[in-house]
Formats: structure tokens, C-alpha cells, sequence
């Protein structure tokens, strides 16, 4: 898996690229700064990143995406719920037939997040109907990532893995606080946003290592996860069936630094506050001036999204709690 220093090599890796979004269909989006996709590999070795993105793009051509690593059952359920014939039943029995993630629904609709009324709901069924099914997607996903943790090939990923995971409870536990004093946002699909956006990383981290490549040894790593991880993360969710409105604003997580946030939907751009919050606000967090400015154009409900956050705190703690 090769690529030389050639101009002829650099032009077939161009056209590899194209070839790449032709597939996946890559939709207009605000440009991104640019990222060489030849990268160095110890040992003189070189992978394309085009060579990752055109893997999944040929899978995705096939009606065929498989993520390494993923439980089989949370294919089952994105299929099931993907299907408007699908019936409760049909999904409660899928659902049920892994028990640890029937106890996760379980668990948060009994939470504080999401059981306001305090009354118990004591079976799976009553549990989907409660929570919706977009926090039935977005939870079997986050079920997933918690799985590959314990799978031995992919132990030396294991902190990437625990990271995203951290991450994406995080963004989405603030995401669908600051949703609930929104009008016009519905606070699971803001969640569902919150637990989807790092699913291109997810993937790229797997089939790496999937490859026996080794992050640690690709110069410029971080810069290729950014540079495709989204595009990737919306060919999932569409092939997943997940509402274009939840898919569109994981594309867009990143869009504020390049577009006016009165252009963006307002679940994308309570997607990209809650991302940049997360970040910043961490204690210890290294100073970021573009993303501090980029995150006082978020104005939502005429409110800034510093100030919603802190009007939200009890919801995001509830949120945090129910997720774990």
C-alpha cells in the first residue's frame, strides 16, 4: 500500500480523492484548511488517507458499512429502526436480546434526565417509547464504544477509544441540556448529535489498527482525523437511515469557523457551543483564541451559549449522571 514521491503518484492520489467523495457523496460544507493525504509511516512505509476514506466509500457503494470492532446487534437495531414497517415489538425484541444495553434503556428512562414525573418505568417497551428512538440509536452506538473497549485487538487503542468516549457523553449531556431552552430543538435529537460526532474517529481509529497501523507512527494523524472524520461520520448516519437533521449537524460540528452562525440550523450550531464548551472550558484546557471567538458568535434564544450553560447546569449534571 504504497505511494511515491512522483508527480504522476501525486495526481492518481488527487484522483483517488475524487473518486472517494464522488462515492460518498460528499454534500457542500465549509471549506476545510487542507491536509497533505500522503502520510508518513515509520519505516518509510506511506498510507493515503484517500486510501481509509475510499474503503469505507466502496463499502458504502455496496450498501455495506461494517465498523470494526461493532457488535452485530447494534447493526441489527440502526437496520431495524432504519425500517418504517419495523414494529415496537420488533425492536423491544432485538433490544432485549442484549441485556446489558436492555439495561442501559432501562436505567435512563428512570433517570432524572428523563424521567421528570418520578414515576418508574419498569419494561423495556414502555423504556423505547419513553426515551425515542433517537436516543435508542444514538445509546446502542455508545453501547458499541464501550464494547470495543474490552475486545483484546483492540487494546492498544484503548485510550483513543476511553477518550472518545468521554468526549462524546460530554458534548452530548451539554448538547441536550442547552436544548431544553431552545425552542424549536427537540433535546434527544440535540443529544443523539452529542453522541454520533466522533463516530468518524471512531472508525478510523479501528480500521487503522484493523490495517496493523499504528496512529502513534503517522505524522500529521490528527490533522487527517479532522480533515475526514466528519464526511465519514455522515456516510454512517445516512446508511444508518438517522434523521438528516442529526446527520447534517454532525457534518457540520465544525462549521462556525468558517460560517456566519445565522446560516447554521440550530441544532448545529448548539453542536458546535457544546463541542468548543467542552474543550475550553476543561480545567487546564491550553488557551484557544479562534475557538473562544468562534464560540461567542453562538447566540441562541438571545442568550450567549456561555450563559445558557450555566442556566443549564442541573440538566447537564442529570444528563451526565444518566449517561454514564
Amino acid at each position: 500500500m504504497g505511494v511515491a514521491h512522483s508527480g504522476v503518484a501525486s495526481m492518481a492520489v488527487q484522483d483517488d480523492l475524487q473518486v472517494a467523495g464522488d462515492l460518498v457523496r460528499v454534500r457542500e460544507r465549509p471549506k476545510v484548511v487542507h491536509v497533505d493525504p500522503t502520510i508518513a509511516v515509520g519505516g518509510g512505509r506511506k498510507v493515503s488517507a484517500a486510501e481509509i476514506v475510499m474503503g469505507l466509500a466502496r463499502e458504502l457503494n455496496t450498501d455495506k458499512i461494517e465498523l470494526p470492532g461493532f457488535p452485530d446487534i447494534v447493526a441489527r437495531i440502526q437496520r431495524l429502526l432504519a425500517d418504517e414497517k419495523s414494529s415496537a415489538r420488533e425492536v423491544v425484541k432485538v433490544v432485549a436480546s442484549e441485556p446489558t444495553l436492555a439495561a442501559r434503556l432501562l436505567a435512563l428512562a428512570n433517570s432524572a434526565a428523563f424521567n421528570k414525573s418520578g414515576r418508574e418505568v419498569s419494561d423495556l417497551k414502555a423504556a423505547i417509547n419513553s426515551l425515542g428512538f433517537n436516543i435508542v440509536r444514538a445509546q446502542a452506538a455508545a453501547f458499541a464504544m464501550k464494547q470495543m473497549e474490552k475486545q483484546e485487538w483492540l487494546q492498544p487503542i484503548r485510550p483513543a477509544l476511553a477518550d472518545i468516549w468521554k468526549t462524546s457523553n460530554g458534548v452530548a449531556a451539554l448538547s441536550f441540556a442547552v436544548a431544553r431552552r431552545v425552542p424549536g430543538v427537540q433535546p434527544d435529537e440535540s443529544m443523539a448529535t452529542g453522541l454520533f460526532h466522533l463516530i468518524g474517529k471512531l472508525y478510523l481509529f479501528a480500521r487503522a489498527r484493523q490495517e496493523s497501523i499504528d496512529p502513534a507512527d503517522i505524522a500529521d494523524w490528527e490533522k487527517a482525523l479532522n480533515e475526514w472524520h466528519t464526511t465519514i461520520a455522515r456516510t454512517i448516519l445516512d446508511h444508518w437511515s438517522i434523521p438528516t437533521r442529526v446527520a447534517e449537524a454532525v457534518e457540520n460540528q465544525n462549521a462556525i469557523f468558517d460560517a456566519d452562525a445565522s446560516e447554521l440550523s440550530l441544532l448545529t450550531r448548539i453542536l458546535c457551543g457544546a463541542k468548543l464548551h467542552f474543550r475550553i472550558r476543561k480545567t487546564g484546557a491550553p488557551a484557544e483564541p479562534e475557538a473562544e471567538a468562534a464560540l461567542a458568535r453562538i447566540r441562541l434564544n438571545g442568550q450567549s451559549f456561555d450563559d445558557l450553560v450555566k442556566a443549564a447546569q442541573a440538566d447537564r449534571e442529570a444528563a451526565r449522571a444518566a449517561l454514564g
